[in-house]
C-alpha cells in the first residue's frame, strides 16, 4: 500500500440513512489487514456453507464411477463436471439403514435420525468462529414452511436442540444482510441501498487503494445486483387471470430466480464477512413442489417414489441434477468474488450439498448423497471420489469439519472418528 493511503478498522461500515452495510476485506484495514504493518499475506477467514436437498435421490443416477483421481460423474452430477477438480464426491457414508422424511435433516446436520434434534454441526462451528461476526450464523430457505414438524423445516439447532430462525424472505434477508429493516418510511424513500451510501462511498473511493478501488467496484456491483433480482421477483407481471382476487393463498414466484438469489446470498454474506457459517434449504424433506420450469409433472416428493416407473424416474433424476447445478452456480458464484488479496471467496470457504436420505423412495439413510467443495485455502483434498467401504457414520463427516473448522473436539453424536482422505 502506497503511503499517502489511510487504515481503517477490520469492522468498518459504510453507513448513510437508514443503512449499515458490511464491508469486503480491503487492503486498507488495519491492523491485521495491513500490509505495511504485518509485512505478510493478510488471512482471509474460512467460512462453512451447507446446501440441502431433501428427497434423496436415485442411486442408479447419482453414483460416480472410477478410482479415487479418475472417476467419471453421473447423470446427476454432471452439472458439476466444470467443478470437478473443486469437489469431493463422497461414497457410502452413514451407517443408519432406515430412515424417513421426519429425521432426515437431523440426520444431514447431525448424523442421527431424530425428530428430537440435538446440537447441529454447525451451530458447533458457528459458536467457535462466529463470535465476531454480525451473524453468528446465517439460515436461508428457498421452500415456504412445511406446518407437518419443525424437522421439516430447519438445519440448524442450537446447543439446546432448539432451531435456529431460517429466513424464506429474499427481501428481508438481503435487508438483514445489508440494510437492516430499519424504518418502513426510510426504507420506502430508498430506490436502491447504495443511493443511501452514495456519499461515504464516494469519501472511501478517493482515499481508498486501486486494488481496494476494484474490490469495493466488484461489491457494489454484486449488491446492486441481488437487489435488482429482488426488485424482479417483486415487480413481475403475471398475466393469469383474477389472480387479484386470490388474497393470502397461494404465493407465486419465479423459484429458479429465488434459489440463485438465496445461493448468491450466501455468496455475498461471506464477502463481507457478515456470517462466516450459513445454510441455505434448497428443497425440504417430502417438498411438494412442482419443478414445471423443467416440464417434470409431478410433485417433488411423489418423483422420489420412483420405483417401477420410468415416467417418474426420469422426472425425478432431472430435478435432482438440477438442485446439483445450482449448487454448481452457488460455486461459481463464490469464485466470480474477489478478496483483496486476489484469492476468492470460494478459495477460502467449504461448502457441504446434499441430503439426509439416499434411496428416495425406499427412505433409506445409508451411503448418503455427499458432495464436498472448496478452492485452494479450503484445506479440501478435492478433484477426488472417496469411498468407505466399512461405510463410517456420517458423524465422522461432520467432525472432520468440526475440526477443520477450528473446533477442538475429539466427538460428536455417534462420531467413530475422522474421514481419511478428506483433508488435504
Amino acid at each position: 500500500m502506497r503511503q499517502g493511503y489511510y487504515q481503517i478498522p477490520r469492522r468498518s461500515f459504510l453507513k448513510g440513512l437508514g443503512v449499515c452495510m458490511s464491508l469486503p476485506a480491503l487492503e486498507i484495514m488495519s491492523p491485521a489487514f495491513c500490509y505495511a504493518k504485518a509485512k505478510t499475506t493478510p488471512k482471509i477467514p474460512l467460512r462453512l456453507g451447507v446446501f440441502h436437498k431433501g428427497n434423496g435421490i436415485d442411486p442408479a443416477g447419482w453414483e460416480a464411477t472410477g478410482t479415487e483421481t479418475d472417476f467419471k460423474l453421473s447423470k446427476n452430477l454432471e452439472p458439476l463436471q466444470a467443478n470437478i477438480q473443486d469437489i469431493v464426491v463422497l461414497s457410502n457414508v452413514s451407517n443408519q439403514p432406515k430412515g424417513d422424511h421426519y429425521g432426515a435433516m437431523p440426520l444431514f446436520m447431525t448424523g442421527l435420525q431424530n425428530r428430537n434434534p440435538v446440537y447441529s454441526f454447525d451451530q458447533v462451528i458457528a459458536d467457535k468462529i462466529g463470535t465476531t461476526t454480525q451473524f453468528k450464523s446465517f439460515q436461508l430457505s428457498a421452500e415456504p414452511v412445511d406446518v407437518r414438524s419443525t424437522t421439516l423445516n430447519s438445519l440448524a439447532y442450537d446447543q439446546e436442540g432448539r432451531p435456529k430462525f431460517v429466513e424464506r424472505n429474499a427481501q428481508f434477508a438481503f435487508d438483514r444482510l445489508f440494510r437492516g429493516l430499519g424504518d418502513k418510511k426510510v426504507r420506502q424513500q430508498m430506490n436502491s441501498v447504495l443511493d443511501a451510501v452514495r456519499e461515504p462511498v464516494s469519501s472511501l473511493m478517493k482515499r481508498a487503494s486501486q486494488l481496494d478501488k476494484k474490490v469495493l467496484a466488484h461489491y457494489l456491483d454484486s449488491v446492486r445486483d441481488v437487489e435488482l433480482a429482488i426488485e424482479r421477483q417483486e415487480h413481475a407481471e403475471n398475466p393469469r387471470p383474477h389472480l387479484d382476487q386470490v388474497e393470502n393463498v397461494v404465493h407465486l414466484e419465479d423459484f429458479p430466480s429465488k434459489m440463485k438469489t438465496m445461493t448468491d446470498l450466501v455468496a455475498l454474506a461471506f464477502w463481507t464477512d457478515a456470517t462466516r457459517v450459513a445454510s441455505c434449504i434448497m428443497a425440504l424433506e417430502s417438498s411438494r413442489r412442482i419443478h414445471d420450469f423443467l416440464e417434470v409433472k409431478s410433485d417433488f416428493h411423489w418423483s422420489s417414489h420412483f420405483e417401477r416407473n420410468e415416467v417418474k424416474t426420469a422426472e425425478f433424476n432431472k430435478v435432482n441434477a438440477w438442485y446439483v447445478a445450482q449448487f454448481g452456480n452457488a460455486i461459481n458464484k463464490m469464485k466470480s468474488l474477489k478478496e483483496y488479496d486476489g484469492s476468492s471467496v470460494f478459495d477460502n470457504s467449504v461448502l457441504m450439498f446434499g441430503s439426509g436420505l439416499s434411496h428416495g423412495g425406499q427412505h433409506i439413510g445409508t451411503n448418503l448423497p455427499l458432495v464436498l467443495a472448496g478452492g485452494k485455502n479450503s484445506g479440501l483434498n478435492t478433484g477426488r471420489l472417496l469411498r468407505y467401504p466399512k461405510q463410517p457414520p456420517h458423524a465422522n463427516c461432520l467432525l472432520t469439519l468440526i475440526q477443520h473448522l477450528g473446533v477442538e473436539q475429539d466427538s460428536y453424536s455417534n462420531s467413530t472418528g475422522t474421514l481419511d482422505r478428506l483433508i488435504g
